[in-house]
């Protein structure tokens, strides 16, 4: 299939995988390290993120995204399960024996644009470019 034939998403139907690809996509491009074995920081960011109801590009899936208070700090089974699904898939690679942090795959790097969802929404790519930003504050302990 070609690019040109893909679906324009916007923030009212963009889904929480297609979200957390393109910003690992926006993150690794950066050469921000992101968190892998410890998923704390990804669950504090999205938290964060459900909660900011009045921002700009929003995406919508937030509003149903749950969250878990059984221990010290949020946490979403959707998220988890997602981000481990990018890993068994093989688009994220983490190097043995600590498993702490993730990479894009280099095949999937390879493809460039074609793994990128194809974003029509203005305010989305803002929201998105906002949300490096404060991933790549977090995940480097800022």
């Amino acid at each position: 299939m070609s690019t040109a034939t893909l679906e324009k998403i916007t923030a009212k139907d963009i889904s929480l995988g297609e979200f957390v690809t393109l910003l690992i996509l926006q993150l690794d491009k950066s050469g921000v390290p992101m968190p892998f074995q410890n998923e704390e920081k990804w669950h504090r960011l999205f938290y964060k993120l459900k909660i900011q109801r009045d921002s700009r590009g929003r995406p919508t899936f937030f509003d149903q995204l749950r969250f878990d208070w059984d221990g010290r700090y949020p946490q979403s089974r959707d998220l988890s399960e997602y981000l481990q699904s990018l890993h068994w898939n093989g688009f994220i690679s983490v190097a043995n024996p600590t498993y702490d942090r993730l990479t894009v795959d280099q095949d999937v790097k390879a493809l460039g644009d074609k793994a990128r969802p194809n974003l029509q929404d203005q305010e989305l790519e803002q929201f998105l470019g906002d949300t490096t930003s404060k991933a790549a504050l977090l995940f480097r302990g800022q």
